[in-house]
């Protein structure tokens, strides 16, 4: 548990339990609903928020869950960010960061670089030698984040459809621990 003092309150960042997933729930469909309005149309964006309030009981329920980490942000008594990592691959000493989010209401408070800076440090001490993680091109708040955390593009894109026949493109993003 690492305590770090931003503009508001203090900020307590830990492991997330299974008491936490309806309030990660939340973090990411408001998070998702508020910095992908432009995105997608606004009948598929409300089906894309609804998935998310719904994906992290069963998420935190599954096999794959016990390989990666759960870190949740907390301020005051209630979960404002969480981050989602763990290992690229097995047997290979790459990191990968499959989601990071904040409430909207606590975008630029600086919660999500404390955030940031303590999963961090857990990639640097499981020894991983590189991070990646993808993001969609439109979400430049984002994207803007990774970068001035020291994450460059790799060059390499795909494409993604999140269910609405209408594939985005979502960008690469890899930094050295060393």
């Amino acid at each position: 548990m690492v305590f770090r003092r931003g503009p508001d309150e203090p900020v307590l960042v830990r492991e997330a339990t299974q008491n936490d997933a309806e309030a990660i729930s939340e973090v990411h469909a408001e998070a998702w609903r508020v910095a992908h309005r432009d995105l997608f149309e606004t009948r598929w964006l409300s089906r894309f928020v609804d998935e998310r309030r719904e994906r992290w009981k069963s998420v935190m329920a599954s096999r794959e869950f016990v390989r990666n980490t759960l870190l949740v942000a907390e301020r005051g008594d209630r979960i404002v960010a969480f981050v989602y990592l763990g290992p690229l691959d097995y047997g290979v000493r790459e990191g990968e960061i499959f989601d990071l989010y904040a409430h909207p209401s606590a975008w630029g408070s600086g919660v999500a670089r404390t955030l940031m800076d303590n999963a961090w440090e857990l990639l640097v001490e499981v020894r991983y030698r590189r991070i990646r993680l993808w993001t969609i091109t439109g979400a430049n708040r984002a994207r803007h984040f990774y970068e001035s955390f020291g994450f460059a593009q790799t060059g390499r894109t795909r494409e993604r459809d999140f269910g609405d026949g209408r594939p985005v493109l979502e960008v690469e993003y890899l930094r050295s621990t060393g």
